[in-house]
């Protein structure tokens, strides 16, 4: 019985590793790691290749604490794992396909304004600078930022690799470029513009903190100013902000654009009707 036992462990195993093999091929490390800690979580309670919807609907409910944000990350996590299992041959039918995503209540995110940026830059070292412009000016992901290296850069332009394995090049700005070139003068290693260990980029959890402690926000709230930005300093154009953040979506790219009063008072301007001859 205890040999069946480690037979069914090698084979959960070796399942997630193929699994794994798999989402590689096809998103950033970030979500690489994300899909992967909540798979896992999974299988450690649940036989992975025979589950029912009521086994997912269970898990789902086993922590009260979870936000809808965070299960709609395990139903999604769910959803490409079973398609891969179905495509791949290990079960006869997808067997997440008629799980029925979580309804995330719409909050507003937190933008980062100019004059938090701009003071955080002044009381910061040139990495950390660096770190700050590429998130509200390039509006760079937090991982792309800790990732980035000398390849990138090619006089003026960026070229980022970004989630599913999608480049997009993004023009620099003379204060970005000038402190690009200072890191690679002075603190760059091994081809990183922020280098950590055993020749590897620094974790995109140590920008965070460097980020969080410079300015009291997350990288995502630098890169909420910059789609914002680019969208307002751009006509309103929906389709440079989309490829600036390099998004799949232009849905995605609409809960980057803050509208704030100014907006509104502009729009209720427009609204109004012609004053009577």
């Amino acid at each position: 019985m205890k040999d069946r036992a480690l037979v069914l462990v090698s084979d959960r195993h070796a399942l997630l590793d193929d699994f794994e093999s798999y989402i590689n091929r096809r998103l950033a490390s970030t979500s690489v790691k994300l899909r992967m800690f909540w798979i896992r979580k999974f299988a450690a309670g649940y036989s992975l290749l025979q589950a029912t919807e009521d086994d997912f609907l269970d898990y789902l409910d086993s922590n009260p604490s979870w936000s809808p944000s965070t299960k709609q990350t395990i139903v999604s996590t769910f959803k490409v794992f079973y398609r891969w299992a179905h495509l791949a041959g290990h079960t006869p039918t997808n067997l997440a396909i008629d799980l029925m995503r979580i309804k995330v209540p719409r909050t507003r995110a937190r933008i980062a304004t100019d004059q938090i940026i701009l003071a955080g830059i002044a009381r910061a070292t040139v990495p950390q600078q660096a770190m700050l412009r590429l998130g509200s000016e390039c509006g760079l992901r937090v991982a792309e930022i800790a990732a980035l290296d000398r390849s990138c850069r090619r006089g003026k332009w960026l070229t980022v690799m970004g989630k599913g394995g999608q480049s997009r090049a993004i023009y620099l700005s003379p204060e970005v470029h000038d402190v690009l070139l200072e890191v690679e003068q002075t603190s760059m290693r091994w081809g990183f513009y922020f280098p950590g260990r055993a020749r590897q980029p620094i974790a995109p959890s140590t920008v965070w903190r460097h980020i969080r402690a410079l300015t009291g926000l997350n990288t995502h709230a630098l890169r909420h100013r910059a789609g914002t930005t680019v969208y307002r300093k751009t006509g309103n154009d929906l389709r440079v902000a989309q490829e600036f953040l390099g998004h799949a979506s232009p849905a995605t790219t609409a809960i980057y654009v803050h509208v704030e009063q100014e907006d509104l008072m502009r729009a209720a301007e427009a609204a109004r009707l012609p004053r009577a001859a």
